[in-house]
């Protein structure tokens, strides 16, 4: 019996979780230390994973969480830290700039910002942005609350995420947690195909992103299960089960897309 080609082995999808939220909080659902977070991922077959604090997203001062984060995933190499950042009170590029250099040499390749802290402001986010994008930083712009992934972005959000995109270019930037609903704001189909470095993770959604794949990329979609808020079997066998797309296109999806991104910064 033949195998079906649109249906890969989970190990030769090599999946790279682009969203867990790790730590101890108050909900039988939290994921609080890294040797449970790797027994969950081996179960899915999820390779690695992209892992903030569940504190740095919810309480300040942000740094604690995102230090906290760093002694949790300790020794663990298929576990890699993102901070969660908001802007610097401290107006100028040099404030901005010492929070990269600070994630640059604690290791951290990736950056989640909190836009529903401060609101989706382009010149509130101008000075992180520009220091970033010097970087390269693959930027998860994070609409959800904390204790769940099923965010949403409304017309002026949309608007002025596409003035920081076109603002930044070298700026990889991730929509992440913009369900809200049944579906996305519909303004994100026609943000995705007009500006080239908007992505697109698929957290809280179940079909939306195989339009994109199919119709724009599979190169701006990445696989995210939104641990623990989220089933991960259902984000991973969703990927998986995709008729429409080939094991080449999935391999992007679940891991080489957001490798590549991670590869790129400077």
């Amino acid at each position: 019996m033949q195998s079906n080609p649109t249906m890969p082995d989970l190990n030769e999808l090599r999946l790279f979780d682009s969203c867990v939220t790790l730590g101890r909080f108050t909900s039988e659902v939290c994921i609080p230390t890294a040797s449970e977070l790797l027994a969950v991922m081996d179960r899915y077959a999820i390779s690695e994973a992209l892992v903030h604090e569940f504190h740095a997203r919810a309480l300040y001062p942000l740094e604690h969480g995102n230090r906290q984060l760093l002694k949790l995933i300790d020794g663990q190499p298929r576990l890699h830290p993102v901070w969660v950042l908001e802007p610097p009170l401290q107006p100028g590029r040099p404030a901005a700039e010492a929070l990269v250099s600070d994630m640059l040499a604690a290791g951290v390749r990736a950056v989640r910002l909190r836009l529903r802290s401060k609101g989706a402001l382009p010149w509130l986010w101008e000075d992180l942005c520009a220091a970033l994008e010097a970087h390269r930083f693959p930027c998860f712009f994070d609409f959800g609350p904390p204790e769940t992934t099923l965010g949403d972005v409304t017309d002026h959000e949309v608007d002025a995420l596409r003035l920081i995109a076109l603002d930044h270019p070298q700026l990889p930037m991730i929509l992440s947690h913009v369900m809200g609903g049944l579906g996305v704001h519909p303004a994100v189909a026609y943000l995705i195909r007009r500006v080239p470095n908007v992505y697109l993770d698929i957290t809280g959604i179940l079909e939306y992103w195989r339009r994109v794949a199919s119709e724009v990329g599979p190169e701006r979609v990445l696989f995210a299960t939104g641990m623990p808020f989220t089933d991960p079997g259902i984000l991973v066998s969703n990927v998986q089960y995709a008729p429409d797309l080939d094991e080449t296109a999935k391999r992007m999806i679940c891991g080489d897309n957001l490798r590549r991104l991670m590869g790129g910064v400077i």
